[in-house]
């Protein structure tokens, strides 16, 4: 077999190879003769099915994956000759395979590389350290908003939502008379920013309200309704209280028995000590951030194309399902998405470029991944989901998830590394 390799730009090799038609001839028959001993056909004793009949069926499978094979073949002898670095094995569309014999099998793919650069110093690098300072007024804070996070709803009665009230609600939208818009269960306070209303007087009907109350305000729709003839223009908006709540905080004495804490005095320790961990962590990833970019400053070598162009297409998705889901139409989208293409192409370049430094640099500095250390991981994810291990296994080894898991842990260690290496004084 004949292997030819051609660099046709700085991250993409094309290769060609011709298998000579008695090669390929002789592969086939191979195949057909391993398959003769194992197809099972009726009239026939196992082993003894004749090779014309197994041709016959099973010939055109038995072509292709002679075709495969050769593929596989070319790939491997070229990446070794050459010393290449593969971003990912090719997926090579060879088409329908031939059925005469005595030709030969000629094909071609392309090849993406991972880039060839000079890694430049990364350890020892100078940050500014910015941990900000815990005082008693953040952790009263942080208390406050503990309870807030634990507080619970309770049915309003005959009072009605209070201020800090919440309700479940029926709105709809009216234009010109006929109903465009209509969500059941939307969770509505007095704080809700309703698009295109009046603030004030929303908050003046919906305080108070008792279940079962309805109102209606007037409305403009936002330039970026879903229903084009509504855009700009006035309607009105029809509310239905399903049920109204007021919400109730847990006293301070309940949250610090919810915590484990006897009294006040190691209560207050208790969140100054968390939140210090809080800034720390956040401290931590911000000297990170600093770094690498930093270092994708520093290194500006070429990218695989492909790769750039899945990384842009991926964040066009991102973004078109946020704005579907904030009930942008079709052209608003489409607006959107061309209006932030060249940061789109920014940010996947600039994050292609920390994926393979991140990888030099774990490389240079022998930083693996073990596969207790993955199992480790899944136990984590199996907690925080609070589901079980089994289970979360199951799923990374269907999703074909592994090999990302790992490189999310290298990532860290690599990213952790940098910061513990780092000459850092305070900013």
């Amino acid at each position: 077999m004949q292997v030819t390799v051609e660099r046709t730009g700085p991250c993409v090799a094309k290769i060609s190879f011709t298998v000579p038609a008695a090669d390929f001839d002789g592969e086939v028959a191979r195949l057909l003769k391993q398959a003769s001993t194992q197809v099972r056909m009726k009239g026939f004793r196992p082993g003894h099915v004749p090779t014309a009949l197994v041709e016959k069926q099973h010939g055109k499978e038995l072509r292709h994956e002679a075709r495969q094979r050769f593929l596989n073949q070319a790939y491997e002898q070229a990446v070794a000759k050459e010393k290449m670095r593969p971003l990912a094995h090719p997926r090579v569309d060879l088409g329908e395979p031939s059925m005469l014999a005595g030709l030969p099998f000629q094909a071609s793919f392309e090849l993406s590389l991972r880039p060839e650069f000079e890694l430049g110093e990364y350890k020892g690098l100078a940050v500014d350290s910015k941990v900000e300072a815990v005082t008693d007024e953040k952790v009263e804070q942080a208390i406050e908003n503990i309870r807030q996070q634990q507080a619970y709803p309770e049915p309003a009665g005959e009072l009605g939502m209070p201020e800090d009230g919440v309700a479940l609600c029926r709105v709809e939208l009216f234009f010109e008379g006929q109903s465009v818009f209509v969500r059941e269960g939307l969770r509505l306070g007095p704080g809700t920013q309703m698009p295109g209303m009046d603030q004030e007087a929303f908050k003046t009907r919906i305080v108070g309200a008792k279940d079962k109350d309805s109102f209606e305000i007037d409305l403009t729709f936002p330039e970026d309704f879903e229903h084009e003839a509504a855009r700009g223009k006035s309607g009105r908006c029809a509310i239905t209280v399903d049920q109204a709540f007021r919400v109730v905080l847990p006293s301070r004495e309940a949250v610090m028995k919810t915590l484990g804490q006897a009294d006040e005095s190691s209560f207050k320790s208790f969140v100054h000590d968390r939140l210090k961990e809080a800034h720390q962590e956040q401290e931590d990833r911000r000297v990170e951030n600093v770094i690498l970019e930093r270092l994708i400053d520093a290194h500006g070598f070429e990218l695989p194309a492909p790769m750039v162009e899945e990384q842009i297409r991926a964040r066009r998705e991102q973004l078109r399902r946020e704005l579907a889901e904030r009930g942008a139409d079709e052209s608003a989208i489409a607006e959107q998405i061309t209006g932030q293409e060249t940061a789109a192409r920014e940010a996947a370049i600039r994050a292609s470029r920390g994926y393979f430094l991140i990888e030099a640099i774990a490389q240079k500095e022998s930083i693996q991944v073990a596969e207790e250390d993955l199992l480790a991981e899944l136990r984590v994810i199996a907690q925080k989901n609070r589901a079980s291990l089994e289970d979360v296994t199951k799923h990374y080894k269907e999703q074909n998830l592994f090999g990302q898991l790992a490189m999310e842990l290298v990532e860290r260690r690599v990213r952790r590394m940098l910061r513990e290496s780092a000459k850092q004084s305070a900013g």
